[in-house]
């Protein structure tokens, strides 16, 4: 008798045993479906954003016409142009030179921009427009010849009325074209581009915010 009931008595316990460990494989099995879910639902999130990380925060057809729309960006260069214009002769050498100031304007038209002149990538930084313009070049330039410094030298039978200013006034003339022909060191040329981007940067700023970072390339660059 004692057997028995002993034996009846733990079967209870078996089956309250087994009842627990089933409880607990199914509590496992729904954590670990709800963990399948919940990844999956980050997976396409993550997908999802990275696929909106793609997209330009303003449509770039939206941002290359408002870059054309701001037309000519310029920077100026202040230099001298010096020209000098003499003769040399038995009654004496005569000399005349004239430097003046000068501006140089360069330009670049954004309102020729190339139709894919405004992209976007999503692998630079948080995401950055790069802007392809023309790169800048001289648009005018400036004489100031009120500004000028003049000098001449005449020799011991030359006269300062009649030989030098008749040179004087030939420097004069050539100033112009003197200027005109001028070209730029290499250190100014770069300092006239280093700026025209950074001009360029700031304007497309306005545009697109100052989340986006801008890139700013010349037409002709890889």
């Amino acid at each position: 008798m004692s057997s028995r009931a002993h034996t009846e008595s733990g079967r209870p316990r078996k089956l309250g045993v087994v009842t627990l460990l089933a409880g607990l494989a199914i509590a496992g099995g729904l954590a670990w479906y709800l963990h399948g879910v919940e990844e999956s639902v980050l997976q396409s999130a993550k997908a999802q954003a990275e696929l909106d990380s793609d997209k330009p925060p303003r449509p770039l057809a939206e941002v290359t016409q408002a870059v054309r729309s701001l037309k000519l960006v310029t920077v100026e260069i202040d230099t001298k142009v010096k020209v000098e214009r003499g003769d040399s002769s038995w009654r004496g050498d005569v000399q005349a030179s004239i430097e003046s100031p000068v501006r140089l304007s360069y330009g670049t038209d954004l309102s020729r921009m190339q139709a894919d002149g405004v992209t976007y990538s999503p692998l630079l930084g948080h995401g950055a427009y790069v802007i392809k313009v023309p790169r800048p070049t001289r648009i005018s330039t400036e004489v100031f010849n009120a500004k000028a410094n003049e000098l001449v030298n005449t020799g011991w039978l030359r006269l300062r009325s009649r030989a030098g200013e008749y040179y004087l006034s030939q420097a004069r003339k050539d100033v112009p074209e003197e200027a005109r022909e001028l070209v730029l060191l290499p250190e100014d040329a770069a300092k006239v581009e280093q700026v025209t981007k950074e001009q360029v940067t700031s304007l497309i700023k306005t545009i697109v915010g100052d989340k986006p970072d801008v890139l700013v390339l010349f037409g002709d660059a890889p």
